[in-house]
């Protein structure tokens, strides 16, 4: 095992989410392992100790990496959940359909519309029951640092939703301050509920990474994304097919 990555993965998800159980006062917390960079063994490991949902931002690596996860020995229940976490941009939105179950990132209605169509045509040509669930992103802390992200005026301006039988919005994702302050990251978190309530109350609500998942759960998230506390430190590059015959 890669001596980023910790030893013992059934015991490191079963404590954390006795964590997550605690802070959610009974309240579903879906749990989803930030696995970019990572090998196919690192997912494939995590996959083995229960761990259903991984989180993916480059869908070039993506597309490479998840057929190279063995799954043929799980059953349905236990198969692979993937979501694409990165901001969902119109160059790539084609690439995202049949790839990922959900899509973070959608801050645009150009990319949103790029991102139906191409869900359609994959239906369209594919014999499985094909379902990709979508959330809007909001920019809450204004940062020039952070790609993508739609305030509450362009949220307004925005229309109805798109949705069929295979395509649906079902939440809203944000991201902490860079500044990791405490007291701000708790009104973004807040904030970015307050809209989901007034917008789509039964929604999800992706907030919450390794360094403020707990004050998210706090504030109501329904997903958080968890990559370094999981994985250990991240390799500083995507991973590359090439790296799948040195990790053997």
């Amino acid at each position: 095992m890669d001596p980023n990555q910790p030893g013992d993965i059934p015991a490191l998800l079963q404590a954390l989410q006795g964590k997550i159980d605690q802070l959610a006062n009974g309240r579903s917390v879906r749990l989803i392992a930030v696995s970019k960079t990572q090998p196919p063994t690192a997912i494939r490991k995590f996959l083995l100790a229960g761990q259903r949902d991984f989180g993916e931002n480059r869908p070039n690596e993506a597309r490479a990496k998840i057929p190279l996860v063995p799954t043929a020995d799980l059953s349905t229940a236990r198969q692979p959940i993937y979501h694409h976490i990165g901001p969902l941009q119109s160059g790539n939105a084609r690439q995202v359909a049949g790839l990922f179950h959900f899509v973070h990132g959608v801050s645009s209605w150009k990319a949103l519309e790029i991102l139906h169509k191409a869900c359609q045509t994959y239906r369209s040509r594919s014999d499985e029951h094909y379902v990709m669930r979508y959330l809007i992103q909001l920019d809450l802390t204004h940062e020039q640092s952070k790609a993508g992200g739609m305030d509450i005026l362009d949220l307004q301006s925005f229309g109805p939703l798109p949705r069929d039988t295979g395509f649906y919005p079902c939440g809203f994702m944000c991201m902490g301050p860079t500044s990791q302050d405490q007291l701000v990251t708790r009104q973004v978190f807040r904030e970015c509920a307050a809209i989901r309530d007034s917008i789509m109350p039964a929604g999800e609500l992706s907030m919450g990474m390794s360094n403020d998942w707990q004050i998210a759960i706090q504030e109501g998230a329904t997903m958080i994304r968890l990559g370094t506390l999981l994985f250990g430190s991240r390799n500083s590059q995507p991973w590359r097919p090439a790296q799948a015959n040195q990790s053997h």
